[in-house]
């Protein structure tokens, strides 16, 4: 019965390090990828402003290596950084939280 106790202390010991391992295999992802990625791209068109925009959407996208940026309606802006292991994709904010992408 101590073995539990053992391993959840391990857990959390290591839970912050395999994470950052995980992490670590990560890459910048293409401008490619992250097209290829995220579905609907095909359907953006650039405006003279840099950003691609769907017809009769407001928000505008700019997709590069590594970077999606949205800027919305009323012109604020918003990006994330992209990483990939070439199959799995990371969303990290700017405050450096990632998520599924």
């Amino acid at each position: 019965m101590r073995i539990l106790p053992a391993l959840a202390g391990f857990l959390l010991i290591m839970a912050p390090a395999m994470a950052f391992a995980e992490a670590g295999k990560m890459r910048t992802a293409s401008e490619a990828e992250i097209r290829e990625h995220l579905p609907g791209t095909s359907e953006l068109k650039e405006s003279s402003n840099g950003y691609e925009y769907r017809q009769g959407n407001s928000n505008g996208y700019k997709i590069t290596n590594g970077q999606v940026c949205v800027r919305f309606a009323n012109k604020s802006t918003d990006c994330v950084s992209v990483k990939t292991d070439g199959e799995k994709f990371q969303m990290i904010d700017k405050k450096g939280g990632r998520t599924k992408f």
